[in-house]
C-alpha cells in the first residue's frame, strides 16, 4: 500500500495539515485579529473625523483672514486720504497767505456733487492707495 493512503496522527482538537496547532488557539488569534481590526477601523473613522473639522476650521480662517485683509486695504486707503490731506494742509499753513486755507474748505462742484478741495485731495490719495493695491472701483469703499 502506498503511504499516500494513510493520513500522520493529529493530535485531537488540531487543524488538519497543521503542525499541530491546537483549534481553539487559532480562533483565538481569529477574534483577536478582528477585535483589532476593529479598532483601527474606529481610530481611522476618529481620524477622517478630525481631518475633515480641521479642513473646515481652515476654510473658515482662510475667509476671515479675506475679510481683514479687505478690512485693512480700505483703512489703508483711508490713511492714505488723510495723510495726503493733512500733508497739504502743513503745506498751505507754510505759507503765509491764509486766505489760500478758505479754498480748501470751501464747496466746489464735482459730477454735480458739493465737495471741498479737502475732500478732492482725499479722494484722489484713497484712489492712488487702492491702485496700488490693486483695488478696482476704490469709491465703493471710499464713503463706507
Amino acid at each position: 500500500m502506498p503511504d499516500e493512503q494513510y493520513a500522520p496522527l493529529q493530535p485531537p482538537g488540531t487543524v488538519p495539515g497543521s503542525p499541530g496547532v491546537p483549534l481553539d488557539r487559532l480562533e483565538r488569534a481569529v477574534l483577536d485579529l478582528a477585535a483589532r481590526l476593529e479598532e483601527l477601523r474606529n481610530a481611522f473613522a476618529a481620524q477622517t473625523g478630525r481631518a475633515d473639522a480641521l479642513e473646515r476650521q481652515a476654510t473658515d480662517l482662510e475667509r476671515q483672514l479675506a475679510i481683514a485683509e479687505a478690512r485693512l486695504a480700505v483703512e489703508m486707503m483711508h490713511s492714505a486720504g488723510l495723510a495726503a490731506q493733512a500733508s497739504h494742509l502743513m503745506a498751505v499753513a507754510a505759507e503765509a497767505d491764509l486766505p489760500g486755507l478758505a479754498g480748501l474748505v470751501e464747496a466746489g462742484s464735482v459730477g454735480g456733487a458739493a465737495t471741498s478741495r479737502l475732500a478732492e485731495i482725499y479722494a484722489a490719495a484713497f484712489d492712488a492707495k487702492a491702485a496700488e493695491l490693486g483695488i478696482e472701483d476704490p469709491a465703493r469703499f471710499r464713503d463706507a
